[in-house]
């Protein structure tokens, strides 16, 4: 596992084709909405724009970004592991790089073990690295599972086109979350069981064939030893509840300030709207966000939000205002994240020419 990472974090290539393939789908998507949105009164009210609410949007980007490091340097501690400010931060930039340019965000995971296993000073064992790693999105599916019911229904009554599809949507996302909380819970308080678990599932007719090629066949072998140790490991989290317990405190922080850039862009705009559907729409968006197959939810994540956003954005402002809100909101922070990869992939790779010449 670790040579893929290698090659999966050192591949500069990679990294720049996802990075090219989730930029060009979002940029045509935003684009053929805004070619359908734009009138005459586009321009129009373009020129009432409020600047200062734009730059307050990328002012709260970058408090998302401190808040969600203090959120990483505290989950790291709850395992009794030492993480700079610094090196938080980065795993959060290089992470969130890695999942805006791979399908389902899947990059996110493995690009974190492998910063929290062999890129930070105090460098943690495989089972550690995965169990930060593993937590921190159950953090937050955890948080969401809980407060997207309560949010939705305290608002409940101000919602009225999209009730159904909102009820809907939540109740899937609910479903999904639930399936994975549940597979975490038999991991750390049953793993014999998930353990068995795995082996039925490759020993299934349909995955036999291919679980017997050695690479799929050391997956699974490695999945095992990672429930293993992830077992082991969650006995620390136990003994330092009070950090688990800050960590999903920043948890709330950081979504509540994500949530707060759509609001801030509409002032922007001189919109009025109801805040209340903002706060739910978004809620729902980022619940299922991250079953969106395209890299970044790229393509899809601009069509969601424009149907969901043009209950109450007129629709010669819905083109605009879904990009401004996508470059902030994802894009921003993918551009930066490029810059801190690039940066660190020169870092590693001086560094491995070095130890090649000792």
């Amino acid at each position: 596992m670790n040579e893929f990472l290698d090659e999966l974090i050192l591949d500069k290539k990679r990294f720049l084709k996802g990075l090219v393939i989730s930029l060009v789908i979002g940029i045509i998507v935003i684009l053929i909405i805004t070619f359908v949105t734009t009138n005459q009164n586009t321009w129009t009210s373009l020129s009432y724009i409020n600047k200062k609410y734009l730059f307050f949007a990328f002012i709260l980007m970058v408090f998302a970004g401190v808040i969600d490091a203090l959120r990483i340097k505290m989950t790291v501690e709850a395992v009794n592991e030492k993480i700079t400010f610094a090196e938080a931060l980065k795993v959060y930039y290089i992470s969130n790089f890695a999942g805006g340019i791979t399908p389902f965000f899947s990059g996110t995971l493995p690009t974190q073990i492998y910063i929290f296993n062999k890129d930070i000073k105090n460098k943690m064992t495989l089972g550690k690295a995965t169990m930060v790693a593993t937590i921190m999105p159950l953090i937050k599916t955890l948080v969401f599972t809980i407060f997207t019911p309560i949010i939705f229904f305290i608002f409940k009554r101000t919602i009225t086109n999209y009730t159904i599809l909102s009820i809907i949507l939540i109740n899937v996302a609910i479903l999904i979350s639930l399936f994975f909380l549940f597979l975490f819970f038999l991991s750390i308080k049953y793993p014999e069981k998930m353990i068995k678990i795995i082996l039925k599932i490759k020993h299934l007719p349909c995955i036999l064939k291919f679980s017997k090629k050695e690479r799929i066949s050391h997956l699974f072998e490695r999945i095992i030893q990672e429930i293993k140790e992830f077992h082991i490991s969650f006995r620390l989290l136990k003994e330092n509840w009070i950090k688990l317990l800050l960590s999903t405190f920043y948890t709330i922080i950081f979504w509540s300030t994500f949530f707060l850039v759509a609001p801030i862009l509409l002032w922007g705009f001189n919109l009025n709207f109801n805040f209340s559907h903002v706060l739910v729409m978004q809620v729902i968006f980022y619940f299922i966000l991250p079953f969106m197959p395209t890299p970044g939810g790229s393509g899809t994540a601009e069509v969601g939000f424009a149907s969901l956003f043009s209950f109450f954005v007129p629709l010669h402002l819905l083109g605009i205002f879904v990009g401004a809100w996508r470059f902030i909101a994802f894009y921003f922070n993918l551009c930066i994240g490029a810059i801190v990869l690039l940066v660190e992939i020169k870092r590693l790779k001086k560094k491995k020419q070095e130890a090649e010449i000792k």
